[in-house]
């Protein structure tokens, strides 16, 4: 009970802390941060894609994109190592 009561104290302070600190920054970190260091350096800005993705979109698809890779990869882990249970049985 008493950790229980820890985790919510913790936690309860993370979130306060989050939700009511003012940002740095307005918009996106492609905004906030790259967009003035590449600026001081004299870089144009360049389209990776042929479209045009406002905000956060693409890092969310690259964050989706590796999330499906590890579950594949942990999913058929015994077919991409094979013998590596019994490596890791030997040593135990």
């Amino acid at each position: 009970m008493k950790r229980w009561l820890i985790v919510i104290a913790v936690v309860a302070i993370f979130l306060t802390a989050v939700l009511f600190t003012e940002s740095q920054w307005q918009g996106d970190v492609t905004e906030g941060a790259a967009a003035p260091l590449a600026e001081k350096a004299g870089v144009a800005e360049s389209q990776v894609l042929p479209w045009k993705i406002d905000g956060d979109l693409l890092l969310f698809f690259f964050l989706s994109g590796g999330a499906i890779a590890g579950f594949a990869a942990g999913y058929y882990w015994r077919t991409l190592f094979p013998g590596a249970d019994e490596k890791e049985m030997a040593q135990k």
